[in-house]
Order: structure tokens, then C-alpha cells, then sequence
């Protein structure tokens, strides 16, 4: 099954160029629809005709941003100096609400 999802202008890049391996989402109803095998189709926000397909190697669940870091090296999930930086960065996109209502999803992924 192929998902789409959009990001942002740097994730985007870091993920096609092989910086960032494993995405990070809400584990919410969307994501929760997500198999192994499946595919995500990625478009840039700013320009959907751009786009980028990966294949999901991988599914990882936690209940905390921090609990993840502690099982994973962040800078796979997109490069931070630190791991108050990466916790800060992610909180900008989802509020301490939303990680405790759902939960992480951890999304290993290889480019296709």
C-alpha cells in the first residue's frame, strides 16, 4: 500500500540525501495504518510536484520523544547538536499533549 505525507523543505532533503533514515510521526489513526513493506510517497511542502518515495523497513512505537532517543541515535531521525536540541525541535512540531494522547511512531525507511 503506498501512504503520502508531507514534509517540510529540510527533512525532505535530509531524507533524499540519505542524512535521515527514520521518520518520526504521531503514532495517530493515520500512522497507524502503516506496514512493513509499505510505501510512503513524501511531498515537499512548499512544492508538491516534488516529491520522494521510500519504502518502510520498519516500525517502531514509544510513548515519548525521549524514550526513542534513548533506544535510537536522533541524528538518523534528522541531524541535531544535541539531544535537548532534537527533544526542543520536535516539540515545535508536536505538543507534549499530542506525544502523550498518541504516542512516537518511528518509521525506518530506505529510499526508493
Amino acid at each position: 500500500m503506498q501512504h503520502e505525507m508531507k514534509l517540510n523543505e529540510k527533512p525532505f532533503n535530509n531524507i533524499k540525501n540519505g542524512v535521515k533514515r527514520i521518520e518520526l510521526r504521531l503514532y495517530d489513526e493515520k500512522r497507524q495504518k502503516l506496514k512493513l513493506n509499505d510505501t510512503i510517497r513524501f511531498y515537499k511542502v512548499d512544492n508538491e510536484e516534488e516529491f520522494i518515495d521510500v519504502k518502510i523497513q520498519g516500525l517502531l512505537r514509544y510513548n515519548y520523544f525521549k524514550e526513542l532517543f534513548e533506544d535510537v541515535d536522533f541524528n538518523i531521525c534528522g541531524p541535531a547538536s544535541n539531544l535537548t536540541e532534537k527533544l526542543e525541535n520536535m516539540h515545535k512540531i508536536y505538543s507534549k499533549e499530542e506525544e502523550q494522547k498518541y504516542g512516537i511512531l518511528a518509521i525506518s525507511m530506505k529510499l526508493i
